[in-house]
């Protein structure tokens, strides 16, 4: 397995978005970037060199042989995996579903999962401040061992009159707004390799891609044609390294041995009859990832679930992707399982955290981050009660 560290600096507004509200017609923009836009804006730009897409009907790269196997090997079936790009550092989550924040004062946040294991009581009050509590919402970083909201991007609302393509001339009563992302802003993010000889594709794509001063420049999102969306896309080797999950830590904590799967990007699952999963089961688990322990039962009271629909547009053949439900990033489901299994368990939870599981996982979904330090550091049973574990809140 081979990783590449990418980063793509904007260069003009971007807007990233699903969904145009029918009462406003205003475009909203999500923060991060899918890898599934990066996947299909570099895929557009390979098959434009070979001739192949509709923007392009004539061939505008000399190694086409080349570069046409190699689009098929980094974007095949077992090819490339994207992940999402977060304008912020590497050491982030979504926040859990069982988060909670004061809701006058950020800097105060908590996590209520070994409450609800333990059936531990505790109020919808700040136990620093005395002020309401509300579920958490957004994205959590980690930094010097300390967990915070990261700063806001800065987004305009772009303004614009839809013209009629007969007369070209402006279209009475049809306005729409765009918001957009403003630069300067960097997206960090991973793209995945299952063999080398997939990574060495990926690298022809990018240096056939490097036509103009020796810089990859893509357009990416929505209104590309309005002059939004240019970003520079630099790449770097990155090292894979196993993370050490803290079961021993989840165990003395809860007085059980259990883990957490939090969501970290949508996860799109299905049933065996082809619905939508209503959770994750430990026998879906195995219907998806086979080598799950047996003694792994999914503990309901500690499940938190909220769901989301999403959806894209495919840069390379110009389609719109089909509108899918999936388990909204914050969810979080919770585990037993017998001690005896703890080795097998971690090997499959490395594996589930590297591959991901569901639909669509090249595009960057269906990951997960296991054992979260934010549920040790921010146990809201910590600061009730007398009780000392972890962390102190800041001040």
């Amino acid at each position: 397995m081979k990783r590449l560290k990418i980063t793509l600096t904007a260069k003009s507004p971007v807007a990233i978005g699903e969904w145009m509200t029918s009462r406003s017609n205003v475009r909203e923009s999500l923060s991060y970037i899918p890898g599934g836009v990066l996947r299909g804006a570099l895929a557009q730009a390979v098959l434009e060199l070979l001739g192949k897409h509709n923007t392009s009907k004539r061939r505008l790269s000399d190694a086409n042989a080349e570069l046409q196997q190699a689009f098929e090997c980094a974007f095949g079936k077992d090819g490339a995996r994207f992940s999402f790009l977060m304008p912020f550092g590497e050491d982030w989550i979504p926040a859990p579903a069982t988060a909670l924040f004061n809701k006058q004062n950020d800097q105060y946040l908590y996590d209520t999962l070994f409450a609800l294991i333990r059936g531990a009581p505790y109020e919808m009050l700040c136990p620093e401040t005395g002020e309401r509590l509300e579920r958490g919402r957004g994205y959590l970083i980690r930094e010097s061992g300390e967990w915070h909201k990261p700063k806001p991007l800065r987004k305009t609302t772009f303004v614009r009159v839809g013209l009629n393509r007969a007369t070209e001339a402006a279209e009475e009563g049809v306005l729409y707004a765009i918001e957009a992302i403003e630069p300067p802003a960097e997206f960090t993010g991973y793209v995945d390799f299952p063999a080398g000889n997939c990574a060495q594709a990926f690298q022809t794509i990018l240096d056939a891609l490097r036509w103009r001063d020796d810089k990859i420049t893509l357009r990416i999102g929505s209104a590309r044609s309005r002059g939004f969306g240019e970003v520079e896309l630099k790449d770097e080797e990155a090292a894979l390294q196993a993370r050490d999950y803290p079961l021993d830590e989840f165990k003395a904590r809860a007085d059980k041995p259990i883990f957490t799967l939090l969501a970290r990007t949508p996860v799109i699952v299905y049933d065996l009859c082809g619905q939508p999963a209503p959770t994750l089961t430990p026998e879906l688990l195995r219907e998806y990832l086979p080598g799950l322990p047996e003694s792994v039962q999914l503990l309901e009271p500690a499940a938190r679930i909220e769901r989301e629909l999403v959806s894209g547009w495919s840069g390379a053949w110009g389609m719109p992707k089909p509108v899918q439900q999936a388990f909204a990033p914050g969810s979080l489901f919770t585990y037993t399982y017998a001690e005896d299994e703890q080795e097998p368990l971690t090997q499959w939870l490395r594996h589930l955290e590297m591959h991901g599981i569901g639909e669509r996982t090249a595009e960057g979904y269906g990951r997960f981050t296991v054992c979260s330090q934010y549920h040790l550091d921010r146990d809201i049973t910590q600061f009730v009660g007398g009780e000392s574990h972890g962390e102190q809140p800041t001040q």
